[in-house]
């Protein structure tokens, strides 16, 4: 009964006539409706090549990580030979069998027990 009410009160020609020009809402442009299936290529390339810069971002992060690594590995290297060599000098210097003997088996170096795996995608280039 409220909204008979409310027909009521507002004039004939209000209740069927168009909004004036200040209450109309803007018009919304007609736009063709894609070609069946164009959207979801679309969407999709966007979506592949979306992932593969991710993937070479990951790639380029990790190729920045080994660099800093292989960088302190050769350091630990350098600082490794340099302390052999020093060592190698003290050996040298004995004259005495037994000590010569002790400082052979003490300066042996240990051998890396890691094996260093290069992949063969890596290794190329």
């Amino acid at each position: 009964m409220a909204t008979e009410t409310a027909k009521r009160s507002v004039p004939p020609r209000e209740r069927g006539a168009a909004a004036p020009e200040a209450q109309r809402p803007p018009a919304v442009p007609v736009v063709p409706a894609p070609r069946a299936g164009s959207v979801d290529l679309a969407g999709s390339l966007r979506d592949l090549l979306e992932s593969v810069d991710a993937e070479v971002r990951a790639v380029s992060g990790l190729s920045e990580r080994i660099d800093e690594l292989v960088g302190q590995l050769n350091q630990a290297r350098d600082e490794q030979a340099t302390r052999l060599l020093g060592l190698d000098a003290l050996r040298s210097s004995v004259q005495d069998d037994g000590l010569g003997a002790f400082l052979d088996r003490a300066i042996r170096p240990r051998r890396a027990r890691v094996e260093e795996v290069v992949p063969e995608r890596l290794g190329q280039g």
